[in-house]
């Protein structure tokens, strides 16, 4: 079982993050960036995959809808982690829809790969897509599983998956990691 540094229960199927970040090593990956990092479990799992010295961005915003107030201590300690083992690393507190954060990420950019596990909703990851997409040919999504019923935080249903959906009808070049019984998933668009 996958053992996270903050001690929380993982938040990622491990079969699942294992393949993306096989993936992301197969394809020579060494810079990342995450939105919604949360407590930095799978940021520092995807990091510490990577060659010393990559370049690390999260982003995240405590106390949003599918975030926790109480995370932001553990994403500074797994980027302090990640900087004591010789990794290059920035952490953006903020909404990743606001202008003045969309331009902070785009000084950092282009990214090897991007994941975007933030707002689950419909309106919220399209933004994401639509405000990042272009800082990287590697886009990924978690929670790419399921009708959007299936879980619901704050009586919100997760629409990611229509939003994948959309993906891959439009872009050829995608891939998933998807467990048996999953209602989870990570989708990846690889762009033109």
């Amino acid at each position: 079982m996958l053992k996270t540094l903050s001690g929380r229960s993982p938040s990622q199927n491990e079969y699942e993050l294992r393949g993306f970040i096989e993936y992301l090593k197969s394809s020579g990956v060494t810079s990342y960036m995450e939105v919604g990092a949360r407590h930095g479990d799978t940021f520092f799992e995807v990091m510490t995959s990577l060659p010393a010295g990559s370049y690390g961005l999260a982003v995240d915003l405590p106390g949003a809808l599918w975030g926790k107030k109480s995370s932001v201590d553990s994403l500074q300690t797994a980027a302090a982690e990640l900087r004591n083992r010789g990794y290059k690393i920035d952490v953006i507190i903020g909404d990743s829809t606001a202008v003045k954060i969309i331009q902070r990420v785009r000084e950092k950019a282009p990214f090897g790969a991007i994941l975007i596990d933030g707002d689950h909703t419909y309106k919220g990851v399209k933004k994401d897509w639509n405000n990042y997409r272009r800082m990287s040919n590697v886009v990924a999504f978690h929670d790419i599983v399921g009708d959007g019923q299936y879980e619901k935080v704050h009586r919100t249903p997760v629409e990611v998956p229509r939003l994948w959906e959309e993906i891959k009808a439009e872009f050829e070049s995608t891939l998933e990691f998807i467990d048996e019984g999953s209602l989870m998933g990570i989708g990846v668009c690889n762009l033109p």
